[in-house]
């Protein structure tokens, strides 16, 4: 892996500008209702998703993954 560091200091300013901002865009932590969603996508209950969402909330999540689907 490359030394983020020293590639962002290679970049001009207006290209740092943009990377940061990337940056910030992919790492905010996920809202109550989009944790809530991305587990109904997962197959949770809508209610059992619901209370889950409330205690993740917490914790600063920038995703939800998994499980690996066998099908491909």
């Amino acid at each position: 892996m490359p030394d983020i560091r020293a590639l962002i200091d290679t970049y001009t300013p207006e290209q740092r500008t943009a990377a940061l901002e990337i940056l910030d865009a992919c790492t905010r932590p996920l809202q109550v209702r989009e944790i809530e969603g991305l587990l109904r996508l997962g197959g949770v209950s809508r209610s059992r998703a619901v209370k889950m969402a409330g205690t993740l909330k917490h914790m600063n999540l920038i995703a939800v993954i998994g499980p690996e689907q066998a099908n491909g």
